[in-house]
């Protein structure tokens, strides 16, 4: 017979608490930070007010010198931190959750399957972080025809198939160009289309999420990614599966207008013609090849 071996569990559980202590710690100081600014009534700031403070400075020096013709787009400044703000609210949320174990909506995200609970809230919590950071820190201005994004990314140059292309990775929509021009290729769709599209479904916004549950650079809803067997938070797939789903329409309807409303409103809408009684899908349709030609010159300029 084996012999029995009885465990003291309130000594593992206090070695372990000891153990991880300077982890629990700072977790601890991060929930404290985000509860006080997000969740506590009295403490927390007017988060509009703050939007309007934030928007109206210019960028530090050390992001980007004052130049000569740059001003800042208050607006879509304002814009970009509503949405990081929202985007906030929904991980400080996942960071609660998946702290106290309870289960969030959707599939499991694949690269945390074999993480510890003490692994997840970790890489929540620094997710949440750097949401906050760009809430905080980031503008958008306007310099020479070129919306930049000041404070993400720098610029870089990538190597094209016959010559050098200039990749502006601050710009909200042209950073994504490289991914825009592969999924246009391959399903045949003007890439000054496609950039058109993501400006006015997300505003280059990678992890957009509008109120009716569509996500991603191309605001897929998730029936749609499902069917199109895409992550729309993965701006690669997010553009192929977009792209993918606009050229379905394209073929459908035949023209512009009716597959841009396809994608707005749904095939159905175009179907039975009641796209046309949609204001939100109108002004869509208007927009959208207002954008393209401004991309077509973009695009242009970077070859």
């Amino acid at each position: 017979m084996l012999p029995v071996v009885f465990v003291d569990k309130k000594k593992v559980f206090l070695k372990n608490l000891k153990l991880h202590r300077k982890k629990f710690k700072t977790a601890g100081i991060w929930l404290l930070v985000i509860y006080f600014l997000v969740y506590c009534p009295t403490t927390r700031p007017t988060w509009e007010g703050l939007i309007d403070l934030l928007s109206n400075r210019n960028p530090p020096a050390w992001l980007m010198p004052t130049v000569e013709g740059q001003k800042t787009d208050v607006e879509q400044t304002k814009i970009y931190k509503r949405q990081k703000l929202a985007q906030l609210k929904v991980k400080v949320n996942l960071v609660f959750k998946t702290a106290v174990g309870i289960k969030t909506d959707g599939p499991p995200d694949p690269t945390q399957v074999d993480k510890t609970t003490w692994q997840k809230v970790k890489i929540d919590v620094a997710a949440a972080g750097n949401t906050l950071v760009d809430f905080w820190g980031v503008s958008i201005v306007t310099y020479q025809d070129q919306t930049i994004i000041v404070g993400e990314r720098p610029l870089t140059v990538i190597e094209g198939e016959n010559n050098p292309k200039t990749i502006n990775l601050n710009d909200r929509v042209l950073r994504w160009q490289k991914e825009i021009e592969a999924s246009a290729k391959k399903y045949s769709v003007e890439p000054a289309l496609i950039a058109a599209v993501i400006e006015q479904e997300s505003g280059g916004d990678p992890d957009s999420i509008s109120p009716v549950g569509a996500s991603g650079l191309m605001q897929l809803m998730p029936s749609t990614a499902k069917s199109l067997n895409v992550n729309p938070y993965d701006p690669a797939q997010s553009i192929d599966g977009g792209t993918h789903y606009l050229s379905i329409q394209l073929k459908e309807f035949g023209n512009l207008p009716e597959a841009l409303a396809a994608y707005n409103a749904g095939p159905g809408n175009v179907k039975n013609n009641a796209w046309s009684n949609i204001p939100e899908t109108l002004h869509y349709v208007q927009k959208v090849p207002t954008l393209m030609s401004k991309y077509e010159h973009l695009w242009n300029e970077n070859r």
